[in-house]
């Protein structure tokens, strides 16, 4: 008993060293508690004073419009609808302006074989559907997912994505003025190197009035496409960037010993102007393209950007897969003139002295013995374009493994697996209005989990003239020296709620604490933090929901501080 009670003591003892003083620069309130929505999808939308939740819930086909008042810190309002059809599926809310749409799709049956999308207004301040659904796509026959890998490769940690269910892809301009629809028919043939992809555009304005519709064949077979992003500007042109192979292998085959890749990159452009696809190729002389991003400026200028190399490295097998882990020697940008071709282009190298920051000594051991050395993992996630024409880029380590189960000792992978997603560095760059380079940072994150996303990766703000990263962090990298591999924060299991704040001028970086989640305000212990649900209220406060057992929710607002 005794060794019981000195081994408690420890443990308290750990606990209370643990604890971290919170920054200064940050506070944050409680609301009173309120009953929990338990739901598989949850959005949220905000006002500045108000936020709208719209929430899905599971197994029920109901949705739920939820109010909460952010100065009064209280839920409002709640309203609940089951008048949707049966088998409806949600295909997303959108924001276009002041107005917000929500928006699902209903398959008619396999007598008729129509898909239908449809839309109902919000009215926010009431938290109410603005009367009844209204049908925008009739599409006589089958769809398949439109061919966007972010829906398709993360299916699973969607809530209704699983197999990839949805059919309609949705987006707005950068000014909001613009609705895309997108959405694609199913192949007749089903072998992809006889099939051409046929898609369907239709471009709305913010009062859901139908601007103009197309159809399009795609100028290459499926086998040899291989769609990177698309977006929509500001007047209601769309633009795509694909990767077009050489042959249907539908594999990159650019090793570091060769000197040409078996594929290159186009640059597709479609608009009520245009019978057909305009097409342009994008040329990054001797590198390589790991994935694209496409951005508009308030100058209306399109921007493309992303990493690239200068040639793939395989990934180890065995009982382990690595999905999308691509390597990384540098950041490319590109401009889009007003004619629809490409200028102004920029390469910008990771140094060495930035990969090995955070790394262990075996890491820096092999960085120096390799000699070139590459980033691996990174993902482009945000372009943003400040008053003076500079822009910063923000890229995150982000990819996931797949861990196959032996049979006979070991000796061979069996059908079944698991999967695990991990979030880890971020790299922050800024590039001046003249192209030269500003500064670059390497924020150090180590975040792991098994149920997709989740609490993972992190959320950007622009505030007070800094640029700010919050994520969930293991206490133990409060105080991480830049010799030291962060330790790991797995997903589900509390963590500090960690502010990264990073002068737009300078590029210092100061890390603070914001909250623990394992004892926030009145003893709150906050469970179910998802890293998506974090909603931006004013200028330098943002909101987000967690669930404190007992059936009640709360909703947290933190402010940062000049």
């Amino acid at each position: 008993m005794k060794r019981i009670i000195i081994a408690l003591l420890l443990l308290a003892t750990t606990y209370t060293f643990a604890q971290k003083t919170l920054s200064k620069d940050y506070d944050y309130k409680v609301s009173t508690p309120y009953k929990v929505v338990d739901a598989r999808s949850k959005e949220y939308f905000s006002n500045g004073k108000e936020v709208l939740g719209v929430k899905i819930k599971a197994n029920k086909n109901q949705v739920l419009l939820q109010k909460y008042n952010t100065e009064g810190m209280k839920e409002i309002g709640k309203q609940v609808y089951n008048d949707l059809p049966k088998n409806f599926i949600y295909e997303g809310v959108i924001q276009a302006q002041d107005h917000y749409y929500f928006f699902y799709s209903s398959w008619t049956g396999r007598k008729t074989k129509h898909e239908r999308l449809f839309y109902r207004e919000i009215d926010f301040d009431k938290g109410t559907f603005k009367g009844e659904s209204k049908q925008i796509i009739d599409h006589d026959g089958k769809l398949v997912n439109f061919f966007n890998y972010r829906k398709i490769f993360y299916g699973w940690s969607a809530f209704n994505n699983f197999a990839g269910t949805t059919k309609f892809d949705l987006m707005t301009s950068d000014d909001e003025s613009k609705i895309l629809v997108q959405y694609r028919k199913k192949p007749k043939v089903r072998k992809d190197t006889k099939s051409w992809d046929i898609i369907n555009v239709a471009v709305f304005d913010i009062s859901m009035n139908n601007l103009w519709k197309k159809q399009y064949t795609m100028p290459y077979t499926e086998r040899r496409m291989d769609f990177m992003d698309n977006m929509i500007d500001n007047e209601g042109k769309i633009f795509m960037v694909t990767k077009v192979y050489h042959d249907n292998s539908n594999k990159d085959k650019k090793k570091r010993k060769d000197k040409k890749a078996n594929y290159h990159i186009e640059l597709f452009e479609l608009s009520n102007t245009l019978d057909k696809i305009k097409t342009s190729k994008i040329s990054l002389d001797d590198k390589f393209i790991n994935g694209v991003s496409m951005y508009q400026s308030k100058n209306k200028e399109i921007l493309i950007a992303g990493f690239y190399n200068k040639g793939n490295t395989k990934t180890k097998g065995g009982h382990l897969a690595v999905s999308r882990k691509t390597t990384s020697d540098g950041l490319y940008t590109y401009k889009i003139n007003e004619n629809g071709e490409l200028a102004d282009k920029h390469f910008y190298e990771i140094p060495l002295e930035i990969i090995n920051q955070y790394a262990s000594k075996r890491t820096k051991k092999k960085n120096k013995k390799k000699g070139n050395v590459e980033y691996q993992g990174l993902q482009l996630n945000q372009l943003i374009f400040g008053e003076d024409n500079s822009i910063t880029l923000v890229g995150e380590v982000d990819y996931i493994v797949t861990h196959y189960k032996s049979a006979m000792g070991g000796l061979t992978k069996t059908g079944q697996a698991t999967y695990t997603f991990h979030y880890e560095d971020i790299l922050i760059t800024k590039i001046n209005p003249n192209g030269e380079l500003a500064w670059m940072k390497k924020i150090p994150k180590n975040q792991k989990g098994n149920k997709g996303k989740g609490g993972m990766s992190y959320s950007y703000f622009n505030a007070n003239g800094n640029h700010y990263l919050i994520y969930l962090d293991n206490v133990k990298n409060f105080n991480l020296s830049i010799d030291k591999r962060p330790a790991l924060h797995m997903d589900g299991k509390g963590g500090y709620l960690t502010a990264m704040k990073i002068n737009d001028e300078t590029g210092e970086a100061v890390k603070g604490s914001v909250l623990d989640f394992r004892r926030i305000k009145g003893d709150i212990v906050a469970y179910q933090f998802n890293t998506d649900r974090i909603v931006k209220i004013k200028e330098n406060e943002f909101f987000v929901e967690v669930y404190k057992k007992k059936k009640e929710d709360v909703f947290l607002k933190t402010e940062m501080k000049k």
